[in-house]
């Protein structure tokens, strides 16, 4: 794991990764926020007031979908606005990886498929999935970030939502938020030396696949 993708992860973890932003422009001047009928089908999420004043959903790991996700945080991070530890936009990606996209850039992945999923000896959580263009893309969740996932699933009440329900499926639905690592993947698809995107995770949710 590269420092600043770790930096990134403890501030996130400590501050809140959805109320984050020191931009001079703020969410408010936004020209790329959700659409009031988007936000009509996440008021089920829960809410504070932000350093600004201004509202922001979260916990995020209640969101029904991964779809409901993508909107509270476009809500909370729009893509047009810096912010964040690194004064940076969060790229989102929807059909795949964008060419050109610079290592340890702030990324969300919105909607892929679990090809694979397995804890790895560190205990680390690893996933090979598959985006919307059909290419494979390796997620990592360090050991930290991945124990308190885990422990926030087994700690919720009986059928409380929980971002992460059964992780390693094959099928299921994944969304994340996390770091772009480069092409640093390894591909079960090829042979040796086939590298593929690889994204240090924050925060990740596996759905029912639509």
């Amino acid at each position: 794991m590269r420092s600043t993708a770790l930096l990134l992860a403890l501030t996130l973890t400590a501050a809140g990764c959805d109320q984050l932003g020191f931009s001079h422009k703020t969410a408010k001047d936004s020209q790329e926020l959700p659409t009031d009928e988007q936000l009509r089908k996440i008021a089920y999420l829960p809410t504070s007031v932000g350093a600004d004043g201004r509202k922001v959903y979260g916990p995020l790991d209640q969101a029904k979908t991964c779809a409901d996700l993508e909107v509270a945080m476009r809500w909370n991070r729009p893509p047009d606005i810096e912010g964040g530890p690194f004064h940076q936009k969060v790229t989102y990606l929807g059909a795949g990886v964008p060419a050109g996209l610079p290592d340890n850039s702030e990324v969300f992945i919105s909607s892929a498929i679990i090809v694979e999923g397995d804890t790895l000896s560190s205990g680390a959580q690893r996933w090979i999935v598959r985006m919307q263009d059909h290419t494979l893309l390796q997620a990592i969740e360090p050991t930290g970030l991945w124990q308190k996932q885990e422990q926030a699933q087994q700690d919720a009440p009986k059928a409380a939502t929980t971002a992460v329900v059964n992780p390693d499926a094959p099928g299921r639905e994944f969304c994340a938020h996390g770091v772009y690592q480069g092409m640093k993947g390894k591909s079960p698809d090829a042979g040796e030396g086939k590298n593929i995107p690889l994204v240090s995770i924050l925060f990740a949710m596996d759905r029912s696949s639509r």
